[in-house]
């Protein structure tokens, strides 16, 4: 029971570690269509700073939203080097399906 415990934890652990995909990088430019409003994204800019927010609005050449914190944030379009979208319930199911499978197949 403890070994299993432990794996569950590390389970969890993992899926919510690695629960983002990346909408933008340097290879993959951000296009208009690509973020979706009243979602959570972290934004990196060119000088290494992550923002998490939730966006509440985009225009031409920024892109607005709302910290953790409650702070107000306006990004460049042409200062943001990444966008991850944080996607935490498709981490929790796959992690779910994982401890299925190790508990209903047989070694």
């Amino acid at each position: 029971m403890k070994n299993f415990f432990k794996f569950l934890s590390l389970i969890i652990i993992v899926s919510l570690t690695s629960c983002r995909a990346i909408v933008s990088n340097p290879g993959k430019p951000l296009k208009d269509n690509s973020l979706e409003i009243n979602q959570k994204y972290e934004v990196q800019d060119f000088t290494a700073k992550i923002h998490k927010i939730k966006i509440t609005s985009i225009d031409n050449k920024n892109i607005y939203g709302i910290s953790k914190k409650g702070e107000t944030i306006s990004i460049d379009k042409k200062q943001i080097r990444e966008v991850k979208k944080v996607k935490v319930v498709s981490s929790i199911v796959v992690g779910i399906m994982a401890i299925a499978a190790v508990i209903l197949v047989p070694i």
